[in-house]
């Protein structure tokens, strides 16, 4: 080949001798690599001795710029995927193109891959990043076009990937010839963090990387065992259980028994920092994520304790400045010391003439919003395009209204001097870990004389003092003007609540979770907005509510499966309530939780009138069943289309395909456009907002 000739192969000379091993080739690869273009093309392709197999003198090894590369129809891989790209850059970057590419000639001087197009891949990316040069000579091995599809299959057939245990002793060995870990991390790729735990497991006792090359232990088990750094201990622990015992939930609560988890009460309260700067001693769980405290262990509880204490002692003293006769400090969830207590109610104070005036102005303000809104409602035109738009925003206007008005109401409202010489306070933590004040309560030999009353003022419960304050997202959300009609969030939340039925009926640890977390937050009072969709009295919401709210029930998906199963389930439970209990004593453990997630599942009640604020229970059982409404509904005339306005029906369409239909649909009555909008939005799984998952009613449309 002339040497004026550039941007061409140059085919290698054929040798007598062998052909070079692996190593030899990867030194003769790497003078060449990375090397940017001042030399043009020419310089790029000067040949390499090597020989070609000599069972099949058509098979040549040549020498190709990268840039004269391109992906074949003939590769048999179509799924491209992105995961271990970044990985594969880095690995062919530090170590060279250790695999060459099979190719096939092409038209103009160029070389189509048929095997090695990921490889191909991260040298293109290579080249983007700037560390290779576009005409990068790449080694590569030229079949037959007549091959090209064989080739191509029997690459990419018959492959085994390292076993991870492999990999991790590796690493280990990289480390101790003297590498560091970012060094290992940055020749292969990957991060830093993903080195230490890979390290972290090499340095885990012989015998159990010995057990996972075999799947006798799970990566799980592996990680929970690397909470401790003892292989003595390790083992110790291990042959301490019963096999059905070593689960990794098992292994790391036994390794973290002692310890307070760094999302506990207490530790949320004393702030990780504050700890570690008083000496605290730490565990990191290395496997869970860095935003994780749950994999963060306080190993002294003592300390702990201390710090928490002395912390709310000091909000205790600025409560005892506000002249209560006593103030006490408790760090205990437990609601029966202030059950004890008689409780004083905030006094009426005299506003003052200024004070009298501003509630009546703000009164008068709420008043003309609310009516606004009253008005818009009765007598607007759901049809006009600027009705949305206006009805928000006087919802806005009365809601920040009644803010307004209730902060100035509140303000007439104090302890006396009386109350406060007689009463105390408590400081607490909730189970949150967030510090409540309950003021103006009285012990119980104080109670004499005493009666109780009814002030804005008074904190806790008025019953049995064990539920929390609503959150103020929580009233911002009640007070917002809805986005959908009553009638019309009823009916998609109740098809949503029929899906969320369906769906735990085929998953019976997820049912177990729910109804296990249901005992919990009730028992231990961590009650959270929206937690009450399970009803575990047990309120069954059966179909006949689930019909009257979900327009066309009988005929979706979930009722069908709700219905199979309903039968199954009358066909093989005795009949009678006095056998019940005997006829379950006597079933296998699978025959009981698949009893279990039907049962719990018609206790699902998610049904709305509004859409709910914050992080919604709703929202978390969908997510841990893998829920997709569009599985389950559709936005058919009756169901939706018909039952919101034209600018909704227009924003549908658009969402869903793309396409702006304002001008299309111009002139068409709703009958018209309803008929319309149903044949575009046929199988394209859009569904509206209270249908949508909870990320994705977030994220802008």
């Amino acid at each position: 080949m002339s040497s004026t000739s550039t941007a061409k192969e140059t085919e290698m000379t054929v040798m007598t001798q062998p052909e070079m091993n692996e190593a030899s080739n990867a030194r003769a690869r790497t003078k060449g690599r990375g090397k940017k273009g001042a030399g043009g093309a020419a310089s790029a392709v000067s040949a390499t001795p090597m020989t070609p197999p000599p069972s099949d003198p058509t098979v040549r090894d040549l020498l190709v710029p990268l840039d004269r590369l391109m992906l074949s129809e003939a590769n048999v891989r179509t799924v491209h995927l992105e995961d271990g790209l970044d990985e594969l850059a880095a690995l062919i970057e530090s170590q060279g193109l250790l695999q060459r590419l099979c190719v096939v000639a092409g038209a103009a001087d160029r070389y189509a891959v048929v095997a090695g197009g990921r490889r191909l891949r991260a040298m293109q990316l290579l080249v983007q990043r700037g560390a290779w040069s576009a005409s990068q000579p790449v080694e590569c091995r030229c079949f037959d076009e007549g091959r090209a599809l064989e080739v191509s299959i029997a690459e990419n057939s018959g492959r085994e990937a390292m076993h991870p245990a492999d990999q991790m002793v590796a690493f280990q060995r990289l480390i101790d010839s003297g590498l560091s870990t970012a060094q290992v991390a940055g020749r292969f790729g990957v991060s830093a963090l993903t080195v230490e735990r890979r390290l972290k497991l090499a340095r885990l006792a012989p015998r159990f990387l010995d057990l996972y090359r075999v799947n006798q232990i799970e990566p799980e088990q592996l990680m929970a065992l690397a909470l401790v750094d003892d292989p003595a201990a390790q083992e110790a622990l291990w042959d301490g259980l019963n096999p059905y015992e070593r689960s990794a939930w098992r292994i790391r609560s036994l390794l973290t028994s002692s310890a307070c988890p760094a999302d506990g009460r207490l530790a949320r309260f004393v702030g990780l920092a504050a700890y570690e700067a008083a000496g605290g001693a730490v565990r990191r769980d290395l496997f869970s994520s860095p935003d994780d405290l749950s994999g963060v262990f306080l190993e002294d509880a003592g300390l702990l304790q201390t710090l928490a204490l002395t912390a709310l002692r000091e909000r205790a003293a600025a409560v005892q400045a506000e002249g209560w006769a006593w103030v006490e400090c408790s760090l205990e969830t437990d609601f029966a010391a202030l059950r004890r207590h008689g409780r004083l109610a905030m006094e009426r104070r005299d506003l003052t003439t200024e004070e009298a005036q501003v509630l009546e102005t703000l009164a008068a303000e709420q008043r003309a919003c609310a009516d606004a809104c009253e008005a818009h409602e009765a007598s607007g035109d759901p049809e006009a395009g600027d009705f949305e738009a206006l009805e928000q925003c006087l919802a806005e206007a009365l809601a920040a209204a009644d803010d307004r008005l209730a902060a100035a109401e509140s303000g007439g409202w104090t302890w006396t001097p009386g109350q406060c010489a007689c009463a105390g306070a408590m400081v607490r933590l909730d189970a949150r870990g967030e510090v409540q004040v309950e003021r103006g309560l009285l012990r119980p030999e104080d109670r004499a004389g005493q009666t109780r009353g009814t002030g804005p003022g008074i904190h806790g419960n008025q019953g049995n003092g064990d539920e929390e304050r609503a959150p103020c997202d929580e009233v911002d959300a009640a007070r917002a003007r809805p986005e959908f009609s009553e009638k019309l969030m009823r009916d998609l939340t109740a098809h949503r609540t029929a899906a969320l039925q369906a769906a735990l009926v085929h998953n019976p640890h997820v049912a177990l979770v729910t109804l296990v977390h249901r005992m919990a937050e009730t028992v231990f009072g961590l009650y959270g907005p929206g937690d009450d969709v399970v009803k575990v009295l047990v309120r069954p919401t059966g179909d006949g509510l689930l019909g009257q709210e979900a327009s066309g029930y009988a005929a979706s998906p979930a009722a069908e499966v709700l219905g199979a199963a309903e039968s199954d389930w009358g066909d093989r439970l005795p009949g009678s309530p006095a056998a019940l209990f005997d006829w379950l004593l006597g079933q296998e453990t699978d025959t009981l939780m698949a009893l279990l997630a039907y049962c719990t599942a018609r206790s699902v009640n998610a049904v709305a009138a509004r859409s709910q604020g914050g992080t919604h229970q709703g929202d978390a059982l969908a997510l841990a069943l893998g829920l997709d409404m569009a599985d389950w509904w559709r936005p058919t005339p009756a169901c939706y289309l018909s039952q919101v306005s034209k600018a909704k029906v227009l924003d549908a369409m658009r969402e869903a395909t793309g396409v702006d239909e304002t001008a299309a649909t111009a002139g068409m009555k709703k009958a018209e456009l309803v008929t319309y909008a149903a044949g575009k939005l046929e199988g394209t799984r859009w569904l509206p907002k209270p249908l949508r998952s909870r990320s994705n009613r977030l994220a802008p449309t």
